[in-house]
């Protein structure tokens, strides 16, 4: 019912696709900056537990572990979480902060710092052209009267 009235009115309907315009770009800067630092990540954690690191990407969560004896190793989540932990020590003592997000995500790689620089700048806009939580992308109250 809600859609009916927003399509009703052309300039509801401009506004809905300017907000979601905005919220898709920001949802795209968000991820790509997102996707630097995870290279970053990966890239330290394969230089200290390269065996371990391979191994658990390779693991499929939907499958059993190998049986005893069958000569796969079992993985250690025990060591990987470990080798995360110390990834992380690393990544904080050999990279300066370059950007901290609204959210409190830390980015160390240029690229993902001015990523998400970009992302909370259109975050604000979404927030200045007054849309919507639902059209911002974020969760509405339970209260909420539906769309």
């Amino acid at each position: 019912m809600a859609v009916a009235l927003v399509l009703a009115s052309p300039a509801l309907a401009l506004e809905v696709s300017r907000c979601r315009a905005l919220r898709e770009q920001r949802e795209a800067l968000a991820t790509a900056a997102m996707e630097a630092e995870l290279t970053l990540v990966r890239q330290v954690r394969e230089r200290l537990c390269s065996q371990l690191t391979r191994q658990a990407e390779l693991a499929n969560a939907n499958q059993p572990p190998p049986a005893a004896g069958s000569g796969e190793p079992a993985t250690d989540y025990q060591a990987l979480l470990h080798c995360r932990q110390q990834a992380e020590q690393v990544l904080k003592a050999s990279h300066p902060v370059l950007y901290r997000n609204r959210l409190g995500f830390t980015y160390y790689t240029r690229s993902g710092a001015s990523l998400a620089s970009r992302a909370d700048g259109v975050q604000r806009s979404l927030l200045a052209e007054a849309c919507p939580a639902w059209l911002r992308g974020e969760p509405e109250p339970a209260s909420a009267p539906p769309r």
